[in-house]
């Protein structure tokens, strides 16, 4: 039984026993996960959870657990978060299994359709899916001997076993394991959900079977898609399939199976991937592919989507996903000669790596981006250092490029490292191409030093708030009013 399936009928039937707020509860909170709701669930759960301990006595067991699941489900989930996330996880998991996975026979806390194990796993992957595979395995192992073919709970471990055997370099073993499973479920009168579909996508894409893998894809879409319930399941289940497949006609046109066109028109639009964390990275690989081909402008725009993204992954702690898409966006950023991106990049890849276990493909990968950045030519100002603002101001605004800028005004800190206006400068553009946490590293360093340049500490609050930094505006107050007696 899928968990669609499984939310529907438990939801009508507590609706007919007279628990209609439960009942909403129980279909709503899922929905709110698959789209990334964090604060809406937030907003929803203490009335829920009021009703649910109202009629304690008479609703299941695992109610209050499944009702508490979706709120870091949407965390590890959708948003894609990892150590950000761990520790609300990991204590789920020790309230609803126990220290050693000493669950009651009932199965605790954990139900049919959600537990607390499927979030660790996946917040486990977010981290690092290689890295975490024994960690995964063990888990797994304990986890998997509660419920059985039917349980949307129990196939959702399924899916994560078979996630963690490709991240183990063992997609063929994924496969067979799905095979099986996807049997199991079938005897036991049940079908087989999305999910399972988008894991065989995965371990064909790992076993290089690029267009198997595409019509898998095709087969999800004409068949099983139509069985996931109209609106928020079919819309991501949809969108997921649009990202997979985009991600495969753009690897297939590269290697000269596909048209170019075929897969530049499947790439989804970019504010969809800034609205999806957890599908970004296909979108990036798709992309790299693309403008490989000529398919797709490689411009300061994409930088500041490839930036946005390795940032966000490095803040909510998942490390491999940083690492790629850092190394990706550097690797454009060389290919259009925008070293201070790149260069931001590489750091950004560098900090990600010390986190990563089995790193070596990655290690690899990051040699070679950082090769290609040191091979972009150096920056050669048209003017003299003290004289570049005022040629910056007369280019026409159509067609300002915000990287040359900043490249230009490094080269020219370089040569006038005390020069306020330039260090307000590179404040001002990094904030258009979202690197403030590093135009503020020499801000800070300024404004430390002269604390009574009042030009340069506002530059840095404005880079502060642009970044959301609101510990760094505390700190900013702090350090100015320290300052202020010294000063008069």
């Amino acid at each position: 039984m899928t968990l669609w399936t499984w939310v529907a009928e438990t939801s009508r039937r507590l609706r007919e026993e007279g628990h209609a707020e439960t009942a909403d509860a129980v279909a709503r909170l899922p929905q709110l996960a698959a789209e990334g709701e964090v604060a809406r669930i937030r907003a929803l759960l203490p009335s829920a959870l009021r009703a649910v301990r109202a009629d304690a006595g008479v609703l299941p067991p695992w109610t209050e657990g499944y009702l508490n699941h979706w709120g870091a489900a949407a965390r590890v989930g959708h948003r894609g978060e990892g150590t950000a996330a761990l520790d609300l996880v990991e204590g789920a998991l020790r309230a609803a299994h126990g220290e050693d996975g000493d669950e009651d026979e009932d199965g605790g806390d954990c139900g049919p359709a959600a537990c607390a194990a499927q979030n660790v796993l996946d917040c486990y992957a977010n981290i690092d899916g290689p890295g975490r595979t024994v960690d995964r395995t063990a888990l797994l192992a304990e986890a998997m001997t509660h419920g059985g073919p039917g349980l949307p709970a129990w196939e959702a471990l399924v899916v994560a076993h078979a996630d963690m055997l490709i991240d183990d370099e063992r997609p063929d073993e994924a496969v067979r394991e799905l095979d099986l499973r996807a049997a199991e479920i079938r005897e036991a009168g049940a079908e087989v959900g999305m999910e399972y579909g988008f894991a065989y996508v995965r371990a064909l894409r790992y076993q290089e079977r690029y267009t198997d893998a595409l019509l898998t894809l095709d087969r999800l879409e004409e068949g099983a898609l139509r069985s996931v319930p109209i609106g928020v399941p079919r819309s991501a289940a949809a969108r997921r399939i649009r990202f997979e497949r985009a991600r495969l006609l753009a690897w297939l046109a590269r290697s000269g199976l596909k048209p170019p066109e075929e897969a530049r028109e499947a790439l989804p639009e970019t504010a969809e991937a800034d609205a999806n964390p957890r599908l970004r990275k296909a979108w990036v690989d798709a992309a790299e592919d693309l403008v490989a081909l000529g398919e797709m402008r490689n411009d300061w725009r994409v930088g500041v989507a490839l930036t946005s993204w390795s940032r966000y992954a490095e803040r909510v702690g998942a490390h491999r996903p940083c690492a790629q898409m850092a190394m990706a966006a550097a690797r454009l950023a060389a290919a259009r000669d925008a070293r201070w991106v790149a260069d931001c990049a590489i750091r950004r890849a560098q900090r990600a790596l010390v986190r990563v276990r089995r790193a070596q493909d990655l290690e690899n990968d990051l040699e070679e981006a950082h090769a290609m950045v040191r091979a972009v030519p150096a920056v050669v100002l048209p003017t003299e250092p003290e004289d570049l603002l005022d040629e910056l101001r007369k280019e026409p605004r159509a067609s300002v490029d915000p990287e040359r800028q900043a490249d230009l005004v490094v080269a020219a800190r370089s040569r006038r490292p005390e020069d306020t206006a330039l260090l307000n400068a590179l404040g001002q553009v990094g904030r258009t191409l979202m690197l403030s946490d590093t135009a503020a590293e020499p801000q800070w360093h300024h404004v430390r030093r002269e604390p009574g340049d009042q030009k340069a500490a506002l530059s840095l609050l404005e880079t502060l708030l642009h970044d959301n930094d609101t510990a760094g505006v505390r700190t900013l107050v702090r350090t100015l009013t320290e300052a202020a007696p010294a000063s008069t």
